[in-house]
């Protein structure tokens, strides 16, 4: 697991409420607090959509709404004078770029892996990002958490998203 601290919220908040930087990342879940804590759960709800979307969300293994579709609600939860007094973000990679990620890395997909996390929690003026994979069985071996690390590190760099390793 890696922890960061993000030196420019301003600029981040930025790239995650108006550019498209985070917009091919799923939402699992926000908590943002203002003048009330506005929860979203980003899972799906299948029984909302008609057949044909069905198998279509199916057939691209989604089971959670893309970041960029629900961005607006949040930016319009947190914009304004004031800035929330926290909030917590949890965006997951989605599975057919799990395995793209791991195909260019030469990793066969071990069959316990469900996904890659990257936490972002804002408290205290403060916004910290972490990373997470998730396994359905322990797994002793911790090579694809650093390589998740390093990609997230890499991806965070080439978005001009400046940090600093806690």
């Amino acid at each position: 697991m890696l922890a960061l601290t993000i030196m420019d919220i301003k600029d981040f908040m930025n790239k995650l409420l108006i550019g498209d930087v985070f917009d091919h990342f799923s939402l699992v879940e926000a908590a943002i607090t203002t003048f009330n804590i506005f929860s979203i759960d980003g899972r799906l709800q299948q029984d909302f959509f008609d057949s044909d979307t069905k198998d279509s969300l199916r057939e691209k293994c989604m089971e959670y709404s893309i970041w960029r579709d629900i961005k607006p609600f949040c930016f319009s939860i947190i914009r304004g004078k004031r800035t929330p007094l926290n909030f917590k973000i949890i965006l997951q990679v989605p599975q057919r770029q799990v395995h793209k990620f791991l195909a260019e890395n030469k990793i066969i997909l071990p069959d316990n892996i469900c996904s890659f996390y990257l936490n972002l929690q804002y408290k205290n003026k403060s916004l910290l990002c972490t990373s997470g994979v998730s396994y359905s069985s322990f797994l002793p071996d911790r090579s694809l958490e650093h390589l998740w690390d390093d990609y997230l590190t890499g991806f965070l760099t080439r978005h001009g998203i400046l940090f600093q390793s806690l």
